[in-house]
């Protein structure tokens, strides 16, 4: 009887101190693991056809800043911290069946780490209407010229058409 309970001990103990190991372990990994960001929205831009005009069928037309002054520094923001990603996600695909092309082009407004004035910094279509995120290098007020370029499907009325994107920021 004495030999068994000592095997039961002895069993018990080294099950006890394998979940000590194991429950190590696990506070070991999940105390090392801290990925940390803030995901902050910036603005909601909206892009009325009432701003564009109308466009005629099979009509190809290019705005911007030079003849919509509202394109211009359209999307403004200030950084305090390096290396910011920002999300530009639109709904522009859901306009797929009034026209054939409407691309929007994002560009830099103000020269900040190494890029130029009217340089491209994405580009939002009907096939990507969620491009990849656009990396902020630096720290500082980074602004955006848009220009558009639309082109119109055939219709049997006249249709309103309406983009919106929704701008965000995350940092690591």
């Amino acid at each position: 009887m004495a030999d068994l309970r000592k095997r039961v001990i002895g069993v018990s103990l080294l099950l006890l101190s394998l979940l000590v190991v194991v429950v190590s372990a696990y506070v070991y990994e999940t105390g090392n693991i801290s990925v940390t960001q803030t995901v902050q929205n910036i603005a909601t831009l909206t892009v009325q056809n009432s701003a564009l005009g109308n466009i005629e069928e099979g009509q190809t037309i290019g705005y911007a800043k030079g003849n919509l002054s509202s394109l211009g520094s359209i999307l403004n923001l200030t950084t305090t911290k390096n290396n910011v990603y920002l999300h530009l996600d639109s709904n522009v695909n859901l306009l797929s069946s009034y026209y054939s092309t409407y691309t929007i082009t994002v560009k830099y407004a103000v020269a900040l780490s190494g890029h130029t004035v009217g340089e491209t910094a994405k580009t939002i279509t009907l096939a990507s209407p969620d491009p990849t995120a656009l990396t902020l290098e630096i720290a500082g007020d980074w602004r955006f010229d848009f220009e558009i370029t639309t082109t119109a499907l055939s219709v049997s009325a006249d249709q309103p058409t309406t983009v919106t994107i929704v701008v965000t920021a995350e940092s690591t």
